[in-house]
């Protein structure tokens, strides 16, 4: 199976409980759904609508908002055309950016810290 943009579908439901994600991860720090934690694959897409790995209830996050990508040079986080910007530590991603553990992505109103590399 595959999604919307032909990446394929992954199992990103959030982890719950004192199991730890083992590998790379997004967790929502602020907005709705704070806390919840997503690991991260080969793709990982954020957006309002749910078929979105990542479906967040927030209306300043577009349909499609952005997505995570992994590929041997690291992750990168990049734009789907959102009408309110995907922001990296306070700048707006204008192209395909490389992010690393620690950094604060923003979507809307939402805020996620990536961890792991």
């Amino acid at each position: 199976m595959t999604t919307l943009l032909g990446a394929p579908a992954l199992d990103a439901a959030p982890h719950r409980g004192a199991a730890p994600c083992q590998g790379p991860a997004l967790r929502i720090a602020a907005g709705g759904r704070t806390g919840r934690v997503y690991e991260i694959g080969e793709a990982l897409r954020i957006g309002r609508h749910p078929y979105n790995e990542v479906s967040v209830p927030d209306r300043a996050v577009s349909r499609y908002h952005c997505w995570i990508t992994f590929c041997e040079a690291g992750f990168f986080v990049e734009d789907l055309g959102s009408t309110n910007g995907t922001f990296v530590n306070g700048e707006r991603v204008l192209e395909r950016r490389r992010i690393r553990a620690g950094d604060r992505l923003r979507a809307g109103e939402t805020e996620f810290v990536f961890g792991g590399e």
